[in-house]
């Protein structure tokens, strides 16, 4: 047992949320409004502590924090550009006037973007724990995903 303390190691939770998008910029059917049930994986990597948790973190405080991250941000939003013309229908200048579930983007909504929106915002919370690595996949389909990962 002693020789799993202080080693380095990785733990994962996962999620999902239910929202729609549309690429904006991107030419084709992705351009029209469309909907996925996205599963989102999160690897937080780092040393284990005498405890035997990762950066003194136990798994029920990443999914709370995790879960309730994406079920605010994502779930059942519609994932705009906010150069998107449709962003602009919904009055983007004033968050109360705004579509509800409306959340834009600097960018457009892909899974990749997701995806590193979804990590930075992992790296910022879990970093001053002294995780030293992060890892996000978004699945969008059962056959396509992206991974963004960093280091702390």
């Amino acid at each position: 047992m002693s020789d799993m303390m202080g080693s380095a190691q990785t733990i994962k939770v996962r999620h999902n949320f239910e929202a729609a998008h549309r690429l904006f910029e991107t030419p084709g059917k992705c351009q029209r409004i469309h909907g996925h049930s996205f599963q989102v994986e999160l690897e937080l990597g780092g040393h284990v502590n005498p405890q035997g948790f990762l950066a003194g973190l136990d798994f029920s405080s990443v999914k709370a924090g995790f879960r309730t991250y994406l079920d605010a941000e994502y779930d059942h939003c519609l994932l705009l550009n906010a150069q998107d013309p449709w962003a602009g229908l919904f009055g983007v200048e004033k968050q109360d006037d705004r579509l509800p579930g409306l959340q834009t983007m600097s960018v457009d909504p892909t899974t990749e973007n997701l995806a590193a929106r979804i990590g930075l915002w992992a790296q910022g919370t879990f970093a001053s724990y002294g995780v030293q690595t992060f890892g996000v996949t978004v699945w969008e389909t059962n056959v396509n995903c992206a991974t963004w990962w960093n280091r702390a």
